[in-house]
């Protein structure tokens, strides 16, 4: 027993180095990404100069790791590209890097303009130097690239902290870096055109086409080549893979080709751009789309919503602790307390522990159904060796104590967890449900209700337990909800009205009834709640007629399709008392477009007699039958009946 506290600690050790080495594979895949990410950024360059973006990407992150391998990405760019005509932009390299380890700590690096205005302030420090020094220059572009340090400080940062602009920014500047790393292909290009095609943004195309623009001195040839056909398929709603990816491949070389910058290389980099593209099709590199959608990144953020909700639920479904026996607990905690100072422990617990253990295994089941032990439990030969036998059972009793109160305990918190965990499935689901663009709503009803309702309390008091309401909510779904509050009076209306109240608001914002009782079901567990009520949920679709009808804990519902009557639903326990297993809804489906009645009762109305009564009935009215089925009833309960039934619309 003694071994399975070994085995736990083991267990964790495990998982400790598994996470850590984890973790040092992310850092090492975002050391990578950041030394690149340094390189390419070092090779942008206007007008041949190098421009000092790649220095500024060393602030892009807090001081650690990452930044170092940006700053030596950055440094390393710009030597092997530039030489010592970079010197300027090295040096800034470096400077930033130990900015960012001076500042660490404080609330400078807090505030958005601190970096941006020490990067320009450096960069203007060491680039006059060299210009006053006597090597010439454009004063205004030397200002320029001042300026440029400044809002390539910010956007970086920026990008990193989640904002779209400066992201779009980021990957501009990385098409405009690669794109004079070789000579013979142009890898810009080819990344330029596959996020266009990809995206279907014009502001994309703009932005990869600026800066393709940049490194070839402003020709204007690359940003109409990329903005032409993204605005053409914009403008014309295409976005089907094969038209767009024609419509690219036709007027991005015949931009090219008019304005002398088509080559044979050029043609097969936007061949291969593309291709690429099409690859990537309504991948993540769509999340950079900025201005053509707004109900495309509202669709994103609720899709990125329900992936967080996602895994936390499925974080609180996982369940790490080592299952241990509640026997061996009671035991353990038992043998430390008596027999840790008796003279015989060591011949009991290690040289004969397997003796031992198999002797009070013997008990074990009795002593967890009993919920005590008594001396007389004991097997004979544990007695016979025992020298303290009154006292180990004492022990074992306080221990077996404990342990109901710790079972209590983890039963509580699994239960809280799983109803925390279903709540978050279920917000998750609505979230994806929300943010799909294929979603349609219906506008025109083929059918409409008819409800008939009649209600009263117990004894004829003015106060009923029971709770009904119907409504219409989104996409011409139809509702009809009827609570049965435990008991009578006061405490089971206002039990019974706030059930009913939360699966209103639930439906009408578009939570599926399955996700609503659930949701319903887990806040009643967590609000510990002592008065439950049934839940008779309708669902019909007024577009085909069809229905589905949801029972939690209510009485038998009926179903009345001419002569013939069939009962629905079984006796369940109400929603609040459980989770998982058998507690959750039943849930049956019916048609209700051929003129069939459908009955909802609460208990206090259901009963031998009203089957016979809903049968014998021959009229067609739902309010005469509700009506009927209270009439002919002892007011012994809070009663309610409701019926329904459907009419094509063109009949009325």
């Amino acid at each position: 027993m003694n071994g399975v506290g070994t085995q736990r600690r083991i267990t964790k050790k495990w998982v400790i180095r598994h996470r850590n080495l984890s973790a040092k594979q992310r850092l090492l895949r975002d050391s990578v990404l950041m030394l690149c990410g340094g390189f390419v950024l070092a090779g942008i360059r206007v007008f041949g100069a190098p421009m000092p973006i790649g220095a500024c990407f060393v602030l892009s992150v807090p001081f650690g790791v990452c930044s170092l391998t940006a700053m030596l990405g950055a440094a390393g760019g710009y030597l092997a590209l530039f030489g010592v005509d970079a010197a300027p932009d090295i040096a800034l390299a470096l400077m930033m890097f130990s900015a960012a380890a001076v500042f660490q700590g404080t609330e400078l690096p807090l505030k958005k303009w601190f970096f941006p205005s020490l990067s320009a302030s450096v960069f203007a420090l060491l680039d006059g130097i060299t210009f006053f020094g006597g090597n010439a220059g454009n004063p205004t572009f030397l200002a320029a690239k001042i300026l440029i340090a400044a809002l390539s400080t910010a956007a970086l940062r920026s990008s990193f902290r989640g904002s779209r602009k400066a992201q779009l920014f980021l990957l501009a500047s990385v098409c405009a870096g690669i794109s004079g790393l070789t000579a013979a292909v142009n890898l810009g290009l080819i990344l330029a055109t596959a996020c266009c095609v990809a995206t279907g943004d014009p502001a994309v195309a703009a932005a990869m086409g600026i800066a393709l623009d940049l490194g070839s001195g402003f020709s204007g040839g690359m940003t109409v080549a990329a903005v032409l056909p993204a605005l053409i398929c914009y403008v014309l709603q295409r976005r089907e893979k094969l038209s767009v990816a024609i419509t690219y491949l036709v007027l991005t070389n015949l931009t090219l080709l008019l304005f002398g910058a088509n080559s044979f290389a050029n043609a097969l980099c936007v061949f291969a751009g593309v291709g690429a593209g099409v690859l990537l099709w309504q991948g993540r590199i769509q999340n950079i789309a900025l201005a053509a959608s707004p109900q495309r990144s509202a669709a994103t953020t609720l899709r990125n919503a329900a992936e967080v909700l996602e895994y936390v639920h499925g974080c609180l479904q996982t369940d790490g602790a080592t299952p241990v026996s509640e026997a061996e607990e009671v035991y353990d905690g038992a043998a430390e307390r008596v027999c840790r100072c008796c003279a015989r422990f060591h011949r009991c617990w290690e040289y004969r522990a397997q003796e031992t253990y198999s002797a009070l295994s013997d008990t074990a089941k009795q002593m967890i159904e009993k919920g005590f032990v008594e001396a007389d439990d004991l097997p004979d030969a544990f007695r016979e060796q025992c020298c303290h036998v009154e006292g180990f059972v004492t022990a074992v009793n306080q221990e077996l104590e404990g342990m109901l109160y710790r079972r209590r305990y983890r039963m509580e918190l699994h239960e809280s967890r799983q109803a925390v965990a279903d709540e978050l499935s279920c917000i998750a689901k609505y979230l994806r449900a929300e943010s799909d663009p294929q979603r349609r709503e219906r506008s025109e009803a083929a059918y409409a209700p008819e409800v008939g309702i009649s209600s009263v309390g117990k004894n004829g008091s003015r106060i009923s337990g029971d709770r009904g309401t119907c409504f219409t909510a989104r996409n011409l779904e139809y509702y009809v909800i009827l609570c049965d509050g435990m008991g009578t009076g006061e405490e089971a209306a206002q039990c019974s009205g706030d059930t009913l109240r939360l699966l209103e608001r639930l439906l009408r914002s578009g939570i599926a009834p399955e996700e609503a009782l659930q949701l319903l079901n887990s806040s009643e567990i967590l609000r510990g709640a002592t008065c439950f009520a049934t839940v008779d949920l309708l669902q019909v679709d007024l577009t085909t007629g069809e229905a589905a009808i949801y029972k939690w804990g209510a009485a038998a519902s009926y179903l009345r399709d001419g002569e013939e009557v069939k009962k629905i639903g079984t006796a369940t326990t109400p929603p609040g008392v459980g989770v998982g297993g058998e507690h959750a809804p039943e849930r049956y489906e019916l048609s209700l477009k051929g003129g069939e009645l459908l009955v909802l009762v609460s208990d206090g109305a259901g009963g031998m007699e009203t089957e016979a009564n809903i049968a014998a009935f021959r009229g067609d009215s739902p309010q005469e039958l509700a009506a009927l089925l209270i009439a002919g009833l002892p007011a012994e309960d809070d009663m309610t009946a409701v019926a329904i039934s459907l009419r094509p619309c063109t009949s009325r």
